[in-house]
């Protein structure tokens, strides 16, 4: 299975961008809950930065958001968030300063594998551009989604 070591680039990183279009125009809420933009703070600049995230589960009772880092967690969003919590989490119509949780690399494989069932198109279409290949036995596939993703739980403050 080859390993992805490079980023988005081209259409590809374009795409990954333009969801925060809509936020800065105060549309954010057209994604509905598929989608979610964190706020958090550049870890060596202090600068605040603004974050569109693909939400893999949202729980609308608890307003609970999971996403994932890939790359191992070497995003800068998730290097922030590391450093210093999150400021603020909008999904749909929905915005709170939240608490944040990390994952157990096995807790974020589940999150995943469900996730794999779930959306068997997309996973066929991301997959390949990750190194992931969902065909995979289930015990390298586990290792390679421990290996590469990090999750994390957002949740308002009580």
């Amino acid at each position: 299975m080859a390993l992805a070591h490079r980023r988005p680039y081209g259409i590809y990183r374009w795409l990954a961008n333009a969801p925060r279009l809509f936020y800065r125009l105060g549309l954010g809420w057209l994604f509905g809950h598929g989608l979610v933009q964190i706020t958090h703070r550049g870890r060596k600049s202090g600068v605040l930065r603004r974050t569109v995230l693909e939400v893999l589960h949202y729980d609308p009772q608890t307003r609970e958001v999971l996403v994932v880092s890939g790359w191992e967690g070497k995003t800068d969003w998730y290097r922030n968030i590391e450093h210093e919590p999150a400021l603020e989490v909008r999904i749909g119509r929905v915005h709170y300063r939240p608490v944040q949780e990390f994952l157990s690399p096995d807790e974020t494989a589940q999150l995943i594998l469900t996730l794999f069932r779930q959306r068997p198109r997309e996973v066929r279409f991301v997959g390949p551009l990750l190194g992931i290949d969902p065909d995979a036995p289930e015990p390298v596939l586990r290792a390679r989604l421990e290996a590469f993703f990090r999750g994390v739980s957002f949740h308002p403050t009580v």
